[in-house]
């Protein structure tokens, strides 16, 4: 059996590249907020309700960027 071989920055390469290729893209409340426009109440609300799907990290909220493009595509 061949044994691969990396050194550190190839292998980080690989992992980023996997990354993208099979990982949501999740940003903070702050970032969903430029992005739409609000305030900060407004945010919270929409997360808290449940309006916009999230999940919440600790005390952090996380959102997939997909479900933000269907919230804007629906509202």
């Amino acid at each position: 059996m061949e044994e691969l071989k990396m050194d550190h920055s190839e292998y980080r390469e690989a992992l980023d590249a996997y990354k993208q290729e099979h990982l949501p893209v999740v940003l903070t409340a702050a970032e969903a907020m430029d992005i739409l426009g609000v305030g900060k109440n407004t945010m919270y609300r929409l997360l808290k309700s449940g309006e916009l799907p999230a999940v919440r990290i600790g005390k952090a909220w996380r959102i997939n960027l997909e479900h933000l493009h269907a919230f804007l595509a629906y509202h």
